[in-house]
C-alpha cells in the first residue's frame, strides 16, 4: 500500500494560497510589491493571490492591542481571518501533486474489485460472468491440516521468512508436484503480492543445462492468458530455487465447478472457458513448448480474465527428463514418447470432460476413458460434445486434433449446436469447414404425389443418390495449403481444363506437399462424371492422405454415387468422428440412413419406441430425459457400441440415427430445409403427426420453401390418425394460402376427402361442430357436394382430355344426388 510522501526540503511545487498577501509582511512601505522578496531570495517563485489584500497595503501597517500586527485595525473580522490562516496552514502541508496522487490511488482502490458487466465471448454465443477477485489473505490454507490428513510434509518456509532478501512469505496456498506453493510480498515493488513455486533441482550437467534453457524460455513467455513470470531466485531451502509468478486472485475452474448446485458447469460455460485458454496454449505451441499440466485447478477466473497459472510443468516439445503432469489428465504416451501438442490436446479433452460430467475415479484420481452415453444423460443429449472429447482423448496421438486451431474450430461448432439444442437459439456458422447446402433434396416428395389429380400419373417420389450428392455441402479449401491459390484460381475453368492444370502442378516440386491439389483432382473427376476413376485415384492416395477428413468425405461421395450406400455410410461416419462440430457429415449420414431404409426398408412402418422417437427429435423432450435402461437394452443387443458409433444396419437403428441427425442439423441450421422435410417424413413414418408439423412450422417465411412446407403440413395433418381438429386445422392452413397456388385445388380435394373419410369411419353424419369446412357444411352430404364441385373445378386444369373426363366422372359419382 502506498503511503503519502511527507514534505521535504528540496524544491517542490507551492500550493496556491488565496489568503496570502501580495507583499511580504516585512517589506518596507516604499518597496514595490515583490522586490524585497526577490532581493532576499533570487530564485523565481510563484506568488499567491490574496483577495483580502489592498492594492496599497504596502503603505499601511496596522498593529492591534494583542500584539498581533498582521490584522491590526481590522476590527471584528480579525478573528475570522486568523481562523482562515489556521485552515490554510493545515491544507498547505499536502501539496497539489500529492493530493492528486492520493485521490487517484483512493479511486483505484475503490474501483478495484467493483463488479462490472459480464463479458460476451465465443463469437457472441456465451456470456461469462464477472468474478470478483479473491483477497490474498483468504487464499491461504493451513498446511498442518494437509499434513495430518494426507501425510504431506510441512512447508520448509514459514510466514515471515525472507527469500532472496526481497520476498516475505505470507503463507501457503496449495501443494503441488514440486512441494508447497507460497504466497509472498515483494518488498522491492510496493509490496506486490507474488507466488513462489519450487523448481526441480539439477543432479548433473545435462539437467543443469536443461534447467537453464527452461528458465530462459519461461522468462520469455508473455501472453495475456498466461500468468506473468517476474523472477527466478535461488534459496538454500529449495535445491532448485523458486520461480516467482504473478498472483491471480480468483477461483479456479475446479472451485467454480464445485460451487454449482450439481457440482458441474453448464455445457456452454465450460466450453467458453476452454475456448478462452486455447489461445494461450496455441501461443506456447508456437514457441516450441507445451503446457503439460492443464486441469481445472490450473485455470483461474478473476474479474473478466481467464488465465493459465503454474508454469512449473512447461517443457519443450519432445523434451525428456522431469515431465510433470497430473494423473487422470496427463496423456498416457508422455512417459514413453515425451510431451507434444497431441499430449496437450489430450489434457484439454480431459479438462473439459471433468467440468461437465462426473468422471469415474480409481484410487482418488480420474480413471482413463470416458463414460458411455448409454449411462451418461448429458452425453446422450450433446453427442457431438462427447465425440469431440473422445477424439481429444484418443489413445493414439495421431488420431487426435493436430493443432489447437483445428480443435478450436470444432469446439465452436459443438458449442453452437449445444446452444441450439438446449435453448433453441441459433448462431451463424462462422468457422465451418463446409460450404452451405448447395440445393435441396426431398422437399417436394409428398406434395408432388398429389399431382396425380392433375394428370392421372401415379408418382412414387424417393430420394436418389444423385439428388443427395448434388445437395450436400462441399468442403472448403484449406487456405493454409500451398496449393490453395491454384485451386481457387481454377474455379471458373472447365473441369477438363482444371484436371490438366492440376496434373501438371502435381509434377512441380512447389506443390509436392499440397493436399488440396490431389483433392482438386477428385472434384474435377466427379464434375466430369468419372466416378470410378475418382475412387481409384483416392485409393492411390490412401497412404498419404487417409488421416485427412477430406479423404473420407470424397470416398463417401464416390461410394454414394456408385450405389454402395453402406460403405458410404461408414465413410461419412469417419468424417463425423474427425470433425464432430460440422453439420455436413450429419446431414449426409441422416440421408444415407433414410436411403437404406428406402432401399431395403419397411419405409413407412413404426420401428421405434414412442418415447425414444419423441425424445430423439428434441422438440418437446430429449434423450437425457429417458432412463438409461432403454439404451442398455440396445447395447446388449449389439445395436450400439459403448462409443455409440452405431454402424449396425438394423432398421430401427437406421430410423433412430436419421431422426436424431436430421433434428440436430435442423435445430442448428434453420436454413438447411432438407433436414426439416427429412425429419417430417420420418416422424410421419413413426405416426408422430404433431411433431412432424412442428418441425416444418419452423421453416421461416423468408424461405422460398415456406409455402411448400405449409402444403406438406396440410397433407401430414390429413394423412394419418384423422381427427376433426386436424382436419379443420388443415383447412385453415390452406385458406391462408393464396388461391393462385397451382396445387391449391388438389390439396383442397385431399382435405375434403379426409373429412368425408373421417365421418364415414366414425359412423356419424356430421361433425361435432357446426362450423363450415371451407365453404361447405361439415356433414356427409355437405362434403360430398363440396368434393364434387372442387373436382369439376380441378378438371378445367387437366392437361389431357381423358383425365378431364375421369375427374368429371369422379365428381358425378361423389355428388349427393347420385350417391346411394
Amino acid at each position: 500500500m502506498t503511503s503519502r510522501t511527507p514534505d521535504s526540503d528540496p524544491t517542490e511545487a507551492v500550493a496556491f494560497d488565496p489568503f496570502a498577501d501580495e507583499d511580504d509582511d516585512t517589506a518596507a512601505p516604499s518597496t514595490a510589491p515583490g522586490q524585497e522578496a526577490a532581493a532576499a531570495d533570487p530564485a523565481t517563485e510563484a506568488v499567491a493571490f490574496d483577495p483580502f489584500a489592498d492594492d496599497d497595503s504596502t503603505d499601511t501597517h496596522f498593529v492591534d492591542t494583542t500584539g498581533s500586527e498582521e490584522y491590526a485595525g481590522l476590527g471584528d473580522i480579525a478573528q475570522l481571518l486568523r481562523d482562515l490562516d489556521k485552515l490554510r496552514e493545515g491544507t498547505s502541508k499536502e501539496d497539489t501533486s500529492q493530493r492528486s496522487r492520493r485521490r487517484a490511488l483512493d479511486t483505484f482502490r475503490e474501483l478495484r474489485g467493483t463488479k462490472r458487466a459480464a463479458r460476451v465471448v465465443a463469437d457472441g454465443m456465451v456470456e461469462l460472468p464477472w468474478i470478483p477477485p479473491t483477497d490474498p489473505a483468504r487464499a491461504l490454507t493451513n498446511p498442518k491440516k494437509a499434513h495430518e490428513e494426507k501425510g504431506i510434509p510441512l512447508p520448509q518456509l514459514n510466514p515471515g521468512d525472507i527469500v532472496a532478501n526481497q520476498y516475505e512469505i505470507t503463507g501457503v496456498i496449495a501443494h503441488g508436484g514440486m512441494g508447497w506453493i507460497y504466497l509472498a510480498h515483494d518488498h522491492h515493488v510496493a509490496g506486490r503480492v507474488v507466488v513462489l513455486k519450487g523448481l526441480h533441482s539439477a543432479k548433473n550437467d545435462d539437467e543443469a543445462a536443461a534447467a537453464a534453457a527452461e528458465r530462459e524460455f519461461l522468462a520469455d513467455i508473455t501472453h495475456p492468458g498466461i500468468v506473468k513470470i517476474f523472477n527466478f531466485v535461488d534459496d538454500p531451502r529449495a535445491p532448485g530455487g523458486f520461480i516467482v509468478m504473478e498472483y491471480v486472485g480468483g477461483p479456479s475452474l475446479r472451485k467454480r465447478r464445485n460451487a454449482q448446485p450439481n457440482h458441474l458447469l453448464p455445457v456452454d460455460i465450460a466450453i467458453a472457458y476452454i475456448l478462452e485458454i486455447l489461445p494461450a496454449l496455441n501461443y506456447l505451441h508456437s514457441r516450441g513448448v507445451v503446457y503439460n499440466d492443464l486441469k481445472p485447478d490450473n485455470i483461474i477466473v478473476s474479474e473478466d480474465q481467464v488465465k493459465l497459472i503454474d508454469l512449473g510443468a512447461v517443457s519443450g516439445i519432445g523434451a525428456f527428463g522431469y515431465i510433470y503432469g497430473t494423473k487422470g489428465f496427463q496423456a498416457p504416451e508422455v512417459s514413453t514418447q515425451g510431451p507434444s501438442i497431441a499430449s496437450d490436446i489430450y489434457t484439454v479433452g480431459r479438462t473439459l470432460a471433468a467440468l461437465v460430467v462426473d468422471l469415474p475415479r480409481e484410487d482418488g484420481v480420474y480413471a482413463p476413458g470416458l463414460p458411455s452415453p448409454t449411462h451418461t444423460p448429458l452425453f446422450r443429449r450433446f453427442l457431438s460434445l462427447y465425440r469431440l472429447i473422445l477424439r481429444c482423448c484418443h489413445p493414439d496421438p495421431a488420431r487426435r486434433f493436430a493443432t489447437v486451431a483445428e480443435l478450436e474450430t470444432q469446439l465452436l461448432g459443438v458449442l453452437r449446436e449445444s446452444i441450439a439444442i438446449r435453448d433453441g437459439i441459433t448462431h451463424p456458422a462462422q468457422h465451418s469447414l463446409f460450404s452451405p447446402q448447395r440445393t435441396t433434396f426431398g422437399t417436394k416428395h409428398l406434395v408432388f404425389r398429389t399431382d396425380q389429380l392433375i394428370d392421372g400419373i401415379s408418382r412414387t417420389v424417393e430420394i436418389t443418390p444423385q439428388e443427395l450428392v448434388a445437395a450436400l455441402p462441399q468442403p472448403l479449401i484449406d487456405r493454409s495449403d500451398v496449393g490453395a491459390s491454384m485451386i481457387q484460381g481454377s474455379a471458373y475453368q472447365e473441369p477438363q481444363e482444371t484436371l490438366e492444370n492440376l496434373r501438371q502442378a502435381m509434377q512441380t516440386p512447389q506443390y509436392e506437399e499440397s493436399d488440396e491439389i490431389p483433392f482438386g483432382v477428385v472434384r474435377a473427376m466427379l464434375d466430369m462424371g468419372l466416378t470410378y476413376q475418382a475412387r481409384a485415384w483416392l485409393e492411390s492416395l490412401s497412404e498419404k492422405l487417409s488421416r485427412n477428413w477430406r479423404f473420407s468425405w470424397f470416398f463417401g461421395i464416390t461410394n454414394t454415387l456408385l450405389g454402395e450406400t453402406e460403405t458410404a455410410l461408414r465413410d461419412f461416419s469417419r468424417v463425423l468422428n474427425m470433425v464432430p462440430g460440422e453439420s455436413a457429415p450429419k446431414l449426409a449420414i441422416a440421408a444415407l440412413s433414410e436411403l437404406l431404409l428406402q432401399q431395403h426398408g419397411p419405409e413407412a412402418v413404426e420401428l421405434l419406441n414412442d418415447d425414444i422417437a419423441r425424445a430423439t427429435v428434441g422438440i418437446r423432450s430429449n434423450l437425457s430425459d429417458l432412463p438409461s435402461s432403454l439404451f442398455e437394452e440396445w447395447e446388449e443387443r449389439g445395436l450400439i457400441s459403448p462409443e455409440w458409433n452405431m454402424l449396425v444396419f438394423d432398421p430401427a437403428l437406421l430410423r433412430y440415427t436419421a431422426l436424431r441427425l436430421y433434428s440436430l442439423v435442423w435445430q442448428t441450421n434453420p436454413t438447411t430445409v432438407s433436414a426439416a422435410f427429412g425429419l417430417a417424413r420420418l416422424l410421419m413414418a413413426e405416426a408422430e403427426v404433431e411433431l412432424a408439423v412442428a418441425a416444418l412450422d419452423r421453416v421461416p417465411q423468408s424461405s422460398r420453401h415456406h409455402r411448400m412446407a405449409r402444403l406438406t403440413t396440410i397433407l401430414d395433418l390429413v394423412s394419418a390418425d384423422l381427427t376433426e381438429s386436424r382436419i379443420r386445422r388443415a383447412a385453415r392452413r390452406l385458406e391462408e394460402i393464396p388461391t393462385n397456388e397451382p396445387r391449391f385445388l388438389q390439396i383442397k380435394v385431399y382435405v375434403l376427402r379426409a373429412g368425408l373419410t373421417y365421418l364415414r369411419e366414425a359412423g356419424v353424419s356430421k361433425a361435432s361442430s357446426s362450423h363450415l369446412l371451407f365453404e361447405f357444411p361439415f356433414t356427409i352430404r355437405g362434403l360430398r357436394g363440396g368434393l364434387a364441385v372442387t373436382l369439376r373445378e380441378q378438371a378445367r386444369y387437366a392437361p389431357y382430355a381423358h383425365h378431364r373426363y375421369a375427374l368429371v366422372d369422379m365428381a358425378n359419382k361423389v355428388r349427393p344426388s347420385t350417391w346411394f
